[in-house]
């Protein structure tokens, strides 16, 4: 298989680690000539995992360039993979197969009602990684990733054909289910983080952000129990707090991302729930208040 990747973040990057050790050809499709000048120097990207440093040589392109996709991963932040996959759209044909991996839902779903004939299938991810420096990656933790077929047809052969790639991969029959699941996660977890600055085991130690995590897992728990969507064997907040506990040294990518002064995935966590619930009649006042939050705080 021939993999062009869009978005050479740490999932990117690290997927197209995985992608040329099972022995396929990956061309990382890089945002603008500076970063390909950049990436050019080399001609190569590394990945450290437990003091040891692994170096892969793999090509890489602007988005106008000429040749055919087979085979798209996206990985770039969900705000921008619309544009991203427009940006090399007229590269793809009916039989070209397309994975999303990033955060939020809107995008995935978005794509494959525009382009009923190209065979859309979306992911979700607990691997960890994150850069020391441009083009040097840190693998921070091996996790699994379950991907699922969005398009319609019951064809799994993208699954059978990426098993090799990463012995974590695991098949979702229901991806939209693992989404929401990812989503509600999300959504408990990472704009509290944004707004109060911290890591995310810091959500516990206070009673008021405990409360306000706790209030906006009972409305998304109402939101999706009002779809049918049945997220966990228990409660959210028992979830979310085990997932924050676990994790309790990391900042969430929305935490950094305003950090950083970057667009967040707000848009496509908190408002994608809240765009839900209103269309179902559900009020979500927690979850709205964190959303109009964050939106200050990245208009800032």
């Amino acid at each position: 298989m021939h993999w062009h990747i869009l978005g050479a973040g740490a999932i990117g990057l690290l997927w197209a680690a995985k992608l040329r050790t099972a022995g396929h050809q990956v061309t990382l499709i890089l945002r603008t000539q500076d970063k390909l000048s950049q990436y050019n120097e080399t001609g190569r990207f590394s990945i450290t995992h437990d003091d040891t440093i692994q170096w892969f040589d793999t090509q890489a392109q602007l988005a106008d360039c000429d040749d055919p996709i087979d085979y798209l991963l996206i990985t770039t932040k969900s705000f921008a993979a619309a544009d991203a996959f427009a940006s090399v759209k007229q590269r793809i044909s009916a039989g070209t197969k397309v994975l999303l991996l990033h955060n939020g839902m809107g995008p995935q779903q978005q794509l494959r009602d525009e382009n009923p004939e190209v065979e859309i299938w979306a992911g979700s991810t607990t691997d960890g990684a994150y850069f020391d420096q441009p083009f040097s990656l840190i693998r921070a933790g091996i996790g699994e990733t379950h991907i699922g077929r969005l398009s319609d047809g019951d064809n799994d052969c993208l699954f059978q054909e990426l098993q090799g790639v990463d012995h974590q991969l695991r098949h979702a029959t229901d991806i939209e289910t693992v989404l929401w699941r990812k989503l509600a996660i999300n959504c408990a977890i990472n704009p509290l983080t944004a707004l109060f600055n911290c890591r995310n085991g810091e959500l516990l130690k206070y009673d008021d952000r405990r409360a306000a995590m706790a209030q906006i897992c009972k409305e998304v728990d109402e939101v999706t129990s009002a779809l049918g969507i049945s997220l966990f064997d228990r409660k959210l907040m028992e979830e979310a707090w085990d997932v924050a506990e676990l994790t309790g040294n990391n900042h969430s990518s929305m935490q950094q991302d305003i950090s950083h002064n970057r667009p967040t995935e707000i848009e496509t966590i908190t408002g994608y729930l809240c765009e839900v619930a209103d269309q179902a009649g559900i009020a979500t006042p927690a979850n709205r208040l964190v959303l109009e939050a964050v939106r200050g705080l990245s208009e800032e």
